[in-house]
């Protein structure tokens, strides 16, 4: 056969896979967030009703969620997660090319889900928007993909790693690191020491196991291997390393209170919610 017919046909071959993967693309887009979505991230927040001295009488919420801007979160926890979770997030524009490769050889090679390879970006995106989903698929693993190169094209890596850590889901009804920090330690996260980041970060990959509360022997497992992993890509020393290792288990699990004054708690509530129709 002619080589230039070979390679015709091979360029026709290219040009309609491109179509495809494209329209594939651009059907899926259709049910994902908006770039004006993407530009205007709202997250539901704790509504807290004051007395008129200023003290706390309750607090309403769907998701315990409060919002702290990054530069007050101390780094080491930024480090932790950075390193836990997506140590090449600083390089990569929302996708890992190197952790889809190993991922797809090794769930090749047993025949299984076994590896996966979200990056911090992708776990933002199913965080923030319904619409990506949270089932095991194919499809939505592409969503999530398309969402998380989205992301990175409307914010910073500075705003991302904000938004991450305000939205993470770190177990006991808690969302976002100075949620976590009051319910697990009663403090806030500017406070946090470096083996308690490590501790609430080791909580992301299954917050139910690693419970502190309920799983302590495996949380302090779980707490040493985020501590040698920021060890071994130079976020801490050796001698921190060590020094944080032997720390004991210190939690204080925040007992959900009920309030005071339920009655004018009500009314607040079914104002709001009026406003909100």
């Amino acid at each position: 056969m002619d080589i230039k017919k070979i390679i015709y046909r091979c360029l026709i071959l290219i040009a309609v896979g491109m179509l495809g993967v494209l329209s594939i693309i651009l059907i899926l887009s259709r049910d994902l967030p908006s770039l004006e979505q993407l530009e205007n991230y709202d997250p539901d927040l704790v509504t807290r009703i004051y007395s008129t001295d200023g003290k706390v009488l309750n607090e309403l919420f769907v998701q315990k969620r409060v919002f702290i801007e990054l530069d007050k979160i101390p780094v080491h926890m930024q480090y932790a997660v950075v390193s836990s979770e997506d140590r090449r997030f600083f390089d990569h524009w929302g996708l890992s090319m190197r952790s889809i490769a190993r991922a797809v050889m090794i769930n090749t090679l047993s025949l299984s889900y076994r590896q996966g390879f979200s990056t911090l970006t992708q776990q933002l995106a199913r965080n923030l928007y319904k619409s990506v989903g949270f089932e095991d698929s194919i499809l939505r693993k592409v969503k999530e993909m398309i969402t998380a190169i989205q992301i990175e094209r409307t914010y910073t890596k500075d705003e991302i790693l904000e938004m991450y850590l305000n939205t993470v889901h770190f177990g006991h009804g808690t969302y976002g690191v100075e949620a976590a920090t009051k319910r697990f330690f009663g403090k806030e996260s500017k406070y946090l020491t470096i083996d308690e980041s490590a501790l609430l970060v080791g909580l992301l990959p299954a917050p139910a196991s690693y419970s502190p509360i309920h799983h302590p022997e495996r949380a302090i497992r779980r707490r040493n291997t985020v501590l040698r992993l920021m060890r071994d890509q130079g976020y801490i020393g050796k001698g921190e390393h060590e020094e944080n290792r032997a720390r004991t288990l210190e939690t204080v699990l925040e007992v959900p209170k009920r309030g005071t004054a339920p009655y004018f708690t009500e009314y607040v509530r079914r104002v709001l919610e009026k406003q909100d129709t």
